[in-house]
This record gives C-alpha cells, sequence and structure tokens, in this order.
C-alpha cells in the first residue's frame, strides 16, 4: 500500500511540470471527443452488424477499408511538417516562410487527394475477385473512392495543432459519428439495402473533411497568416531546410503504418474470407477505441517535443519521454485487464453472439496497443529531432520481415487471432527497437551541448 501511495505522490509532482500537464491537458480535449466518437462508433458498427449480418458486413469492411489503405498510401501526413517547422517559423516571427510552409503542404495535401481518388477509382474491379465483390459491389465502390477528395485535411489539421486548439480537433471528431449514427439508424430501422449503409459512411466523412477544413482555414485567419498571402508558388521550400526529405519520411512512415492498421483488415479479407475480414475489424474497432489514448497523447505531445527540441532542452526532453510512458502504460495495462474479464460479454451484447469468436483477437490486439500506448512518445520524439527516418527503418524491417509473414501464415490457419498474433510480436519487437534508438540518439544530442 505504501509503494502505491509512493507512486501516487510521484505522479501528482509530475503534474506540476506546466508541459507534462499541457500534454495531457491537450489529450484530454481530444480524449472528450473521442469518447463521445468511441460510443457512437459503438452504436453504428453494431447496428450495421445487426442489419446486414456478419458476411455483408464483412464486405462493407472491405469496402472501407479499402478507400482508408488508398487514402494512407497517396497522402501526405503533411501535419507533421507543418509542426516541425512552423514552430521554428513562430518563433523567429517569421511569417512569410510560415506562408510557404502552408502553401507546400497544401500543395502536397491536393496532389495526394487526387491521386488517390484516381488510383481507388480504376482499381476497384481489379481488386474485386481477390475480396469477394460482386459487380455490384465495384458499382457502389467506384463513386464511394470520390471519399478521398475530402480528406484533404493534413495542412488544417496541423495549423490547428500548432496553435494548441484540441478544442476544435475534440469538437470536429464528433461530427462524423453522429451523422454516421443517424444514416445507419435510418437505414437499420428502414431494413434498407447494403448501399444505404455505405452512403452512410460516405456522408459522414464528407462532412468531417469539411468541418476541418473550415475550422483549421479559420484558425490560420484568426491567427493573422493568411492577410499577405500570395498564390504564388516560387522557392516554397527555401526556407526550409530538409522539408522535402522530411515530408517523404513521414509520409513513407505513415504509408507502411497502414499495413498493421487498416491493410491488415483487408489482407485478411483476401488470405481467408470476408467474414473473417469483418470479425477482425469489430475487434480492431474496440481496440482502437479502448486504446485511444495513445493516438491521442502521440497528437498532443508532438508540438512540445518540437518545443523543447528547437530550444535543446535535452533534459527535459528525456524526463517527458519517461513520464508519459510511464503513466501512459499504466492505463493501458488497466484496460487489457478489463478486456480480458468483459470482453465476451460486450461482443455478444454489441454486436451478436455470432461475433464472439472474435475475443482472442479482440485480447491479442489490445495487448499489442497496450505495448504502443506505453511508448506513444518515441516516434514523435525522433521527428521532434529531425530523424524521421529511424521509425520509418525499424517499421519497415518489422512490418515487411516479421508481421506480413506472420500475417499471412496465421490466419488461414487461426482466424482473427492468428492475425492478432502476428501484430503482438510485430508490436514488441517495434518498441523495444524504437526503445534503444531513443535513448542513443536523445544521448549524443545531450553530449553535444
Amino acid at each position: 500500500m505504501s509503494t502505491l501511495i509512493k507512486g501516487l505522490y510521484i505522479v501528482k509532482h509530475w503534474f506540476g511540470d506546466v508541459i507534462f500537464r499541457r500534454v495531457f491537458k491537450n489529450a484530454g480535449f481530444l480524449m472528450s471527443g473521442k469518447v463521445a466518437n468511441g460510443l457512437l462508433g459503438l452504436i453504428y458498427f453494431g447496428l450495421a452488424a445487426h442489419g446486414l449480418g456478419v458476411k455483408q458486413f464483412g464486405i462493407l469492411i472491405l469496402v472501407q477499408t479499402y478507400i482508408q489503405v488508398i487514402t494512407g498510401i497517396t497522402t501526405f501526413q503533411s501535419w507533421q511538417a507543418v509542426i516541425r517547422y512552423g514552430v521554428i517559423c513562430l518563433e523567429k516571427k517569421d511569417v512569410l516562410s510560415l506562408q510557404k510552409l502552408i502553401k507546400f503542404t497544401s500543395l502536397l495535401d491536393v496532389v495526394g487527394v487526387a491521386f488517390g481518388a484516381i488510383i481507388a477509382y480504376i482499381c476497384a474491379p481489379l481488386i474485386a475477385p481477390y475480396v469477394g465483390w460482386s459487380e455490384e459491389v465495384v458499382a457502389y465502390v467506384r463513386p464511394y473512392s470520390f471519399l478521398i477528395l475530402f480528406t484533404i485535411v493534413a495542412t488544417p489539421t496541423g495549423i490547428l495543432r500548432l496553435n494548441d486548439r484540441f478544442d476544435l480537433l475534440a469538437i470536429q471528431a464528433v461530427v462524423p459519428s453522429m451523422v454516421r449514427v443517424i444514416g445507419v439508424v435510418l437505414a437499420y430501422f428502414l431494413d434498407a439495402p447494403f448501399w444505404a449503409y455505405l452512403l452512410a459512411w460516405f456522408v459522414a466523412g464528407m462532412v468531417s473533411g469539411l468541418t476541418l477544413l473550415v475550422m483549421g482555414w479559420l484558425e490560420a485567419l484568426r491567427q493573422g497568416w493568411l492577410y499577405t498571402l500570395t498564390f504564388s508558388l516560387s522557392n516554397l521550400t527555401a526556407p526550409h531546410r530538409g522539408i522535402v526529405k522530411f515530408a517523404i519520411a513521414s509520409n513513407l512512415h505513415s504509408s507502411l503504418l497502414i499495413v498493421p492498421s487498416h491493410m491488415s483488415t483487408f489482407l485478411i479479407g483476401i488470405v481467408a474470407t470476408p467474414t473473417a475480414a469483418g470479425l477482425f475489424k469489430v475487434a480492431r474497432e474496440m481496440a482502437t477505441a479502448l486504446t485511444k489514448p495513445a493516438e491521442l497523447l502521440t497528437q498532443s505531445i508532438y508540438p512540445e517535443f518540437a518545443r523543447l527540441g528547437g530550444r535543446n532542452s535535452w533534459q527535459d526532453f528525456a524526463r517527458l519521454i519517461i513520464r508519459s510512458t510511464t503513466v501512459a502504460g499504466s492505463l493501458g495495462l488497466i484496460v487489457l485487464v478489463v478486456i480480458i474479464v468483459l470482453g465476451k460479454t460486450f461482443l455478444s451484447l454489441a454486436f451478436g453472439p455470432e461475433f464472439v469468436s472474435a475475443y482472442w483477437a479482440l485480447v491479442l490486439l489490445v495487448a499489442a496497443a497496450t505495448l504502443t500506448i506505453a511508448a506513444f512518445g518515441l516516434d514523435p520524439a525522433m521527428y521532434a529531432m529531425g530523424r524521421p527516418s529511424i521509425p520509418l527503418t525499424v517499421n519497415t524491417i518489422v512490418i515487411l520481415a516479421v508481421y506480413l509473414p506472420l500475417l499471412t501464415v496465421l490466419t488461414p490457419r487461426m482466424g482473427p487471432a492468428g492475425a492478432g498474433v502476428a501484430m503482438l510480436i510485430s508490436s514488441l519487437l517495434i518498441v523495444t527497437s524504437m526503445s534503444l534508438m531513443t535513448v542513443v540518439v536523445l544521448s549524443r544530442r545531450a553530449k553535444r551541448q
């Protein structure tokens, strides 16, 4: 008991640190929206599962995942560049360079979504035979591909995060889920066909993108960054040394992370069945909803790392990593215990008895996500230190050499649980490797002072 009290006292002392407190405060803003978003997600996924049945639900998930995979591969995560270089511009009060930065990342966004929509439209009939899509489903997928055009939100997202407007991001997070719930409820009670559920997803995605787009650019206007903005595209990268390399590396890294997240669902549909993909998606959505703090903390801690790195405050940098890892890892373990005890009951109540077979996949995915939660600060730390190639390299090796082979071998034999085993092993390897690399790079930075 005394050890527990001492631990709580230490954590209370940590929260006296302004930076540490701000990380969790901003994550709390996002969490308020994501909690509501998660609850709404359980409603629309549960209704869709009950309304369509496990097979058609699996097809719906594969269509949605197809678009997410294409979006993730073709679009740039330019919000990372907005924060990385935007912090430097703000510290120098260099509005002109900041405007060039925004124009450059916006150009990346436009090119990415246009290319993605074209690829998704063209490839739909080519992919269909491998995932069990009929001609009717392909006819739905092609117009659904234009949803990618509404994902042109990376730069507005970066603007909001750069200005600590996590309150607006929390509000925006709820909007698409509310729209999707309304659409799915109507489809369910009207006993609507498959396309009605797909339409609900499309409208929700469109509203989500437009809302974030408006919020981001209004914030830029409020900050006074747009008053003297011109349409000139000359020398956009000149003030930002290494930004092209940074953008390419961050895009490759984010594209690679699509494999264990969205693409894994799609691959299961290929090597197994749409039903198996649907079961895995249910397990993954629950795991993601319950472990969302990792992603939210990553979003809120990155600007703080960027500021500390810009000031060469490496001791504070290391302290923030250690403290955040301890708190987040403890929360992850609590979530894992809850899932082990109540997972089967929840799957049965929320999705139906036929979805209980996703239990072991759920437990394994939450265990993998617990590792990710504990190490949530490592990737943004590397980006803030200007070393995006390290997480890219680590993830490339582990995902291609370990995760994909295990996924393709274990899933046909073990079903969704096989994919869970692959995820857990690869997560353990990634976290271990990234921890060692972070210690090495941070030690070298500290010695240079």
